[in-house]
């Protein structure tokens, strides 16, 4: 058997777009290393944590391939039980980044499923174009064993496309794979249908070594090799953080002057650090004097920091 991180040098951090030519079927393949990595990296998270947080960032990515975006996507759990919050953001300049809270005194199986991590919430889709008045939002309970079927029940709900979705994670890799009807196939017609059916039963054979350890022409041609599946655009994918001392500082001056200041005297200084990527911001009474000092400068502090 393969590990894993042995084909971190072959197609990782990529999205595949791939097309069915004689049936009204699309399809994606996601695979997240380097990505993944850096996202675990800053910060240790219990294994069943890490396994749900990999599979949100493969769907994240998959779903931000299935629209036309100008901004950013942003998948989002919240909820009572003991993984309360789980939140990707992908974006259209194909970065993500991701992190979980959780409760440090529960007891998680490894093995947990969703329910049982999560409790009772919901799931929001949430979609910000950039120059948009509101954002798009989809919201579906968290009633269901996996992340993947959540994702299968969002879309039937809220686009009406016949869709299906798997997901795998470990220590190494987050990846994933979407089929979905055209939105121009006649659900009435039972060549289409019939096809559909084919297709989903074909793709439904794949394991999560085969996800987590094949490239996509190679997985492909495994479950789809007496179809005419046709690959199309690769997509590069990368962490990213857009986290900087300015945007604290914005946070900061939002406070107000007469509380920032009494938290700072308070503490000594104030300690911010970002959930996504663990990066620790310091301000000294002097810094927080400056902030409102300049009130309303987006310059004060270095604000081009994306890491």
């Amino acid at each position: 058997m393969t590990d894993s991180n042995d084909i971190a040098n072959m197609q990782s951090d990529h999205l595949q777009r791939f097309i069915f030519d004689d049936v009204q079927v699309r399809g994606e393949w996601v695979h997240l290393n380097k990505t993944w990595q850096e996202v675990i990296s800053r910060r240790e998270y219990p294994a069943p944590v890490q396994r749900m947080l990999g599979e949100m960032m493969s769907a994240a990515a998959l779903l931000a391939a299935t629209v036309k975006m100008d901004g950013r996507l942003v998948l989002q759990t919240k909820s009572t039980g003991p993984v309360s919050v789980l939140m990707v953001e992908c974006t259209s300049a194909n970065t993500l980044r991701a992190f979980a809270q959780w409760d440090d005194e529960a007891i998680l199986d490894d093995d947990a499923e969703l329910m049982t991590l999560t409790g009772e919430g919901t799931l929001a889709i949430t979609i910000e174009m950039n120059g948009a008045a509101k954002p798009y939002q989809g919201i579906v309970s968290l009633a269901g064993d996996s992340m993947a079927g959540l994702l299968e029940t969002y879309f039937n709900q809220s686009e009406q496309l016949a869709t299906r979705v798997w997901l795998s994670s470990d220590e190494n890799v987050s990846a994933g794979l979407l089929i979905q009807q055209l939105p121009n196939a006649v659900k009435e017609d039972q060549t289409e249908q019939e096809a559909w059916s084919r297709i989903n039963h074909l793709a439904s054979t794949v394991t999560d070594n085969e996800l987590l350890t094949l490239p996509a022409e190679t997985l492909l041609r495994r479950l789809f090799h007496e179809e005419n599946c046709r690959l199309l655009t690769v997509t590069a994918l990368m962490f990213a953080c857009n986290c900087s001392r300015q945007r604290v500082a914005n946070t900061i001056g939002l406070l107000g002057e007469e509380d920032a200041t009494a938290l700072v005297e308070e503490q000594g200084q104030v300690e911010v650090a970002c959930e996504f990527c663990n990066e620790h911001y310091y301000f000294d009474k002097a810094d927080v004097a400056m902030i409102f000092a300049h009130a309303g400068s987006s310059t004060l502090f270095d604000s081009s920091t994306i890491h």
